[in-house]
């Protein structure tokens, strides 16, 4: 599929980057399942849900970790109705509010959605965290390099967790890692020359 004719999933960047928010990785595969849902139902904030589609597409079969992740989006002020209740059978009637900044967002192709199940929760928020610092208009410069330190504060993902999905999306050929060498820090760990990572989100591999 051309670059064109691809349907793509938009996220405000302040949530991607959790830029007052809290989002975890498992309420950010909810939410961007609801804007699907929203963008379906010609952007109406008012959508209707049906809790095996969210367990479908995001994985999670707990019913009590879905309800934590509508709690958790309704306290940051992404959904107005808490859900006290997750019927069966019938639908979840959601309100959506507007974030703040609802106009300045990262998108990546819809079919990374339909992907969840084979690169999991966390790569999923690792794709579109490494795509909202990379400038699309900048040809030159197709990559960003947060490092592990930014990512963990950022999105609360543990080193080893960012490591094994960096290898995992590497292995689906969604992402390039390129090892580049850092500027030289007098001050570092013994003084030592540091690497970082250079990372290359792969659209057409989406």
């Amino acid at each position: 599929m051309n670059e064109k004719s691809k349907i793509w999933l938009q996220v405000p960047t302040e949530i991607v980057r959790n830029i007052g928010f809290k989002i975890d990785e498992k309420s950010f595969a909810v939410y961007a399942y609801l804007l699907y849902k929203k963008f379906k139902a010609f952007n109406n904030s008012e959508i209707d849900i049906l809790l095996r589609d969210i367990k479908a597409v995001t994985g999670i079969t707990d019913n009590r970790t879905i309800k934590k992740c509508f709690l958790n989006l309704h306290n940051q002020g992404l959904i107005s109705n808490q859900l006290d209740k997750l019927p069966i059978n019938k639908p979840l009637q959601i309100i959506m509010l507007e974030p703040y900044k609802s106009d300045y967002f990262t998108q990546l192709p819809l079919e990374l959605l339909k992907s969840l199940n084979s690169i999991g929760l966390i790569g999923f928020r690792l794709m579109y965290y490494y795509e909202s610092y990379i400038n699309r208009s900048n040809i030159s410069k197709q990559f960003c390099y947060p490092s592990y330190e930014t990512i963990q504060i950022d999105l609360g993902i543990s080193n080893f967790s960012v490591t094994k999905y960096n290898k995992l999306l590497s292995k689906e050929k969604l992402l390039t890692i390129t090892k580049h060498k850092a500027e030289y820090d007098p001050f570092g760990d013994s003084g030592l020359e540091k690497f970082n990572n250079h990372y290359s989100v792969n659209l057409h591999n989406i």
